[in-house]
């Protein structure tokens, strides 16, 4: 194998210069960043670069290409007596060309002046005489024009066809070196450091989807250590979510809880309700349910409310909720309990979304910490409005390692408004905090790092 050594300021040019000193079969042994810039030591197997030179071009002698040029230049010239020799030899043909010809009289000598007017009035000879093509009849001549026509035109047709396939071919690797070249110009030397792997590998132990990723490595820096650039990108994580300065239940208004099936949204509900009950009272508050989709659902809140206190209104499928939060009106918080199902969805947008309520409710997203990121994503992506005021992370306690979520919260923007880590009512629950938030995911990794140890 054939090794060279490479010291350039980025990858791209070291690319070229590999691939114009190596050729295309040349393969990229180790790379280090230096301080004049970076170095490649890159490889190609011997045969293999011997066909690539031999393949190029040979580039011509200077040094012949000036002695060529010099015999040219040092050749002998013709004398007067040898150049009258060859313009007599060649009289004929120059009347024969000119013939006919009307062209200004040149200045002559005088003494030559009768030779050349006596030669001028000899007739041509006919052998020397240009022969004049036959004249073609029109009609032949448009049959013959057709058929050529006619055969260049499947000729190029055919000529076309191969033109489109070959288009068609370069087109596409053109595309593939555009992307390759994207690629290439992407990998900076700190994104192959083994330090940007190992962050690498972290976050994706947290659950964080790739875009969230490389969002959070777009400011690494090689220079630092390992430890120093995880607390950076956790304080980019921490940084990237926001917090209701004061609670939104005691604020009052109209809030609905929406979320997947199973997010915890019943209980989360019941949490702020006795969140409510516990500084205020319960005489400004009322509960409605309109997840009369599953059996028992608005049971269970109705019991809720009963311990609490609470004014509680379950949701018939042919009520209206616009009416029923009009009757209402005298209540300082309203909580709306839904359902994650496709068919409530369907409800929710006749009743919600179609009618223009939801310009007037509070739209609060529940997402468990359990729930995977493309489950979220796809259940967002069919929920009926994009008007989400906040989000309420659940279960807490059940995934030590929760990033999946950050991938919605992070991208829609949403206020983190509260976070809960078990079932007891009301004392699992509490305001949202990024920075905590961001302390647990990374606890959390801590553990499961222990587990992994102790399992293996």
């Amino acid at each position: 194998m054939k090794v060279k050594r490479f010291v350039v300021p980025s990858m791209q040019v070291g690319l070229k210069q590999i691939g114009a000193a190596l050729g295309p079969g040349a393969v990229i042994l180790s790379n280090k960043k230096l301080a004049s810039g970076l170095e490649i030591v890159a490889g190609v197997d011997e045969a293999e670069l011997a066909e690539y030179q031999a393949s190029q071009p040979t580039a011509a002698d200077p040094q012949a290409i000036i002695k060529a040029s010099g015999e040219r230049n040092g050749s002998s010239k013709l004398d007067p007596a040898s150049m009258q020799h060859l313009l007599e030899a060649l009289a004929p043909q120059t009347r024969a060309a000119f013939a006919g010809t009307e062209a200004a009289p040149a200045p002559v000598a005088p003494e030559r002046t009768e030779a050349a007017a006596s030669a001028l009035s000899r007739p041509v000879p006919a052998a020397t005489r240009p022969e004049q093509p036959e004249p073609v009849p029109v009609e032949r001549w448009g049959a013959d024009h057709q058929a050529r026509r006619e055969a260049a035109g499947e000729r190029s047709a055919d000529d076309k066809q191969w033109v489109r396939v070959m288009r068609e071919e370069i087109d596409s690797l053109r595309q593939l070196l555009i992307q390759q070249t994207e690629h290439l110009q992407s990998v900076t030397p700190s994104a192959m450091s083994p330090q940007r792997e190992r962050l690498e590998a972290r976050l994706q132990t947290l659950g964080l989807s790739a875009p969230v990723q490389r969002s959070l490595l777009r400011q690494f820096d090689s220079e630092t250590s390992l430890d120093i650039n995880w607390r950076r990108v956790m304080g980019r994580l921490a940084a990237g979510m926001t917090a209701p300065v004061f609670d939104p239940v005691v604020q009052g208004g109209h809030i609905a809880l929406c979320g997947p099936t199973g997010a915890g949204k019943t209980t989360t509900l019941a949490k702020l309700a006795a969140r409510y009950v516990k500084h205020h009272g319960s005489a400004g508050i009322a509960i409605v349910s309109t997840d009369f989709f599953q059996m028992g659902a608005q049971d269970a809140l109705a019991n809720i409310a009963r311990i609490l206190g609470v004014h509680f209104v379950g949701l018939q499928e042919d009520e209206s909720l616009t009416e029923v939060l009009a009757g209402l009106s005298d209540r300082n918080l309203v909580l709306i309990d839904s359902s994650g199902s496709r068919e409530a969805l369907a409800h929710w947008r006749k009743q919600v979304i179609d009618t223009g309520l939801d310009q007037r409710l509070q739209t609060v997203m529940v997402l468990p910490a359990t729930a995977h990121a493309d489950g979220i994503s796809q259940y967002i992506n069919g929920f009926p409005g994009r008007r989400i005021d906040g989000v309420v992370v659940t279960k807490l306690d059940e995934a030590p390692c929760f990033g999946g979520i950050f991938d919605a919260i992070l991208r829609h923007r949403w206020p983190l408004w509260y976070t809960t880590d078990g079932q007891n009512i009301p004392a699992d629950i509490a305001l949202g905090d990024p920075v905590s938030l961001v302390k647990r995911l990374v606890k959390g990794l801590s553990e499961t790092k222990t587990k992994l140890a102790y399992a293996s």
